[in-house]
This record gives C-alpha cells, structure tokens and sequence, in this order.
C-alpha cells in the first residue's frame, strides 16, 4: 500500500484540517514508521483540544486563520513567543521532540511544560518527525550529501546509501532504502578545506570544527559519511574520507582522527536547519496545493555560538 493512502486519522484530528492536512503529508514525506522507535519520541506530541480555526475570527470575514503550520528544530519559548504573534498559526512542526521522557507534572513553573501548556491553550497543536525525517529519502542526511557537491548538477560516483538501514519491520513504498546517516563519493577527490567552504554555504555558517589526523591539514577527500546532528554512533566503523555531523565525543574524535578519518563538526541544529526552508517547506506547500500556510521560525537556532 502507498504511503500516501495508509494513514488513520483520529476523528479529533480529521476534524481539525490544518492538523490532518499536516500529518498526511508528513506521511508522505517522513513515513513515523522510519523512526529509531527503540529511543525515539515522534509524531503527534500535543493535540490542542480547542484548534485554532476560521471560526476563531470574530470579524466575520473570510480567514485564514488556523491554516498557518510555523516549522522549527527547537520549540523554546522564543519560538512560541513568535508563534502567538501569528494568529492564523494553528500547529508548529518542530523537529525535536519537545516531550522526549515521561512528564510527571504539567506547570508553569517549568518551561517546557509551560509552553506546552501554553500551547493548548491558544489551540496549537504540535508535531514532531525526528529520526523519521533523517531516515527517509529526500530527508535531512540526503540534503546535507547535496551539500557535500560542488553543483547541484554534479554526480556522485557512489550514490548516498544508508550507513545504518532502517529498522522499521515494515518500509512504506518509496521509502526504499530509507536509513540512518549517508555514506557516498563524489565525482572527483576535493581538499578538506574546499569541502569545508562548499558546506559553510550550504548550511548558511560562518564557522565549523575541523578535525583532522596528525600531520593532515587538509587531506584530500572523496568518500564522505553525513549523519544529522549527534553521529557518533551511526558513523561509528564507517570507513569513509571525512565524516560529516553536528556533534561527537571528544573520545569518539580521537578514534576517528586515529583511524585516519576528517571529521567536520557544526554544532547540533547546524545539520538540520536549513532543510526546513530549503526542502520542507516547499514540499508541504507543494502536497498541501494551498490548504496551508508554512512559515519557518527566525528566531530558531542553536544555543551554541562561537565568540
């Protein structure tokens, strides 16, 4: 069965359009089914029990509110600050799970739980894709392999194939070698830094981390390894060039510098980031065909800067 035809809605959910449009084209793009559920936390996290919706305007006139679907890595509470700003805003996209663990207790005092309470009770509801979205094809791991070329043109040598294959008992067509992490080549061996430059530009930074083996500034770099965010230990055993992730070990660094390998750092939410304007963004726009309004966060970012 497609993935695009397999999902099963709440009437809850089917009552809130916003809400179902959402989630079916999520499916489509980021099946929940490819999720590293053994840890993982996906999908809907918050379902406002009051949406936002048309009704909501007390004008009269035709509205648009409770179509708008705001997108995020991170929802802090300066996401949900910009949020209520947007009365037309009925559900936010953000890509980590805001509820990871069990929740004992649901106050103010703490500000998780105080901006999903908050949520609830402006009528936003909140999903999350995580790992579902780094597994699927089209996903962030193979947006930051596209980072990796020199053109959008240019031809990888080896395609980007998982580095670890999905885990789900069940892969929903056109999902075909889904998984964790890519590993590829390109079409000719760069030096490191001309990777590096090629990847500040795609992902819109100024600086990364480089580490490379002892006597190697820049090596020559032609198999690559990608894994969004933490890849420590998806890329583990990979034998490519360079590796490419937001964060490791200082331990796991060691390893691979000793092993021969480059390792390109960028903090976190720096791997995962630009794909939600770059791709998600006009992908729901293109499946919706109108019947929502996506914005992307401007105020999201990674609580690590460098000074």
């Amino acid at each position: 069965m497609s993935s695009s035809t397999s999902l099963s809605l709440s009437p809850s959910i089917e009552a809130n359009q916003t809400l179902a449009t959402l989630m079916r084209s999520m499916h489509r793009i980021a099946p929940l089914s490819l999720a590293d559920s053994s840890w993982d936390n996906v999908g809907l996290l918050l379902e406002a029990p009051f949406p936002r919706s048309a009704s909501s305007d007390k004008s009269g006139r035709a509205s648009d509110i409770g179509k708008g679907v705001h997108l995020c890595i991170d929802l802090t509470t300066s996401v949900l600050s910009e949020v209520l700003q947007h009365p037309h805003i009925s559900t936010i996209l953000c890509y980590h799970p805001i509820i990871f663990r069990g929740l004992k207790t649901l106050t103010l005092s703490d500000p998780q739980q105080a901006t999903l309470l908050r949520c609830a009770a402006e009528g936003i509801s909140v999903y999350c894709p995580h790992t579902s979205l780094d597994a699927a094809r089209g996903g962030i791991n193979d947006w930051l392999a596209e980072g990796c070329k020199s053109s959008p043109s240019e031809a990888f040598s080896a395609a980007p194939a998982p580095c670890q294959k999905s885990k789900a008992t069940s892969i929903p067509e056109g999902h075909e070698g889904a998984g964790m992490g890519r590993h590829f080549s390109l079409a000719e061996p760069v030096e490191l830094i001309t990777l590096v430059q090629r990847l500040k530009k795609h992902l819109g930074l100024e600086h990364v981390q480089v580490a490379t083996p002892a006597g190697k500034e820049s090596p020559m770099v032609q198999s690559i390894a990608v894994c969004a965010g933490s890849g420590g230990s998806v890329l583990a055993g990979d034998e490519s060039d360079c590796w490419l992730t937001g964060e490791m070990s200082h331990h796991e660094l060691l390893a691979a510098t000793a092993a021969g390998r480059s390792v390109i750092l960028t903090n976190h939410s720096n791997t995962e980031r630009g794909y939600l304007s770059a791709v998600l963004k006009p992908r729901l726009e293109e499946l919706a065909g109108g019947d929502l309004q996506v914005s992307v966060s401007e105020v999201d970012r990674d609580p690590l800067r460098v000074v």
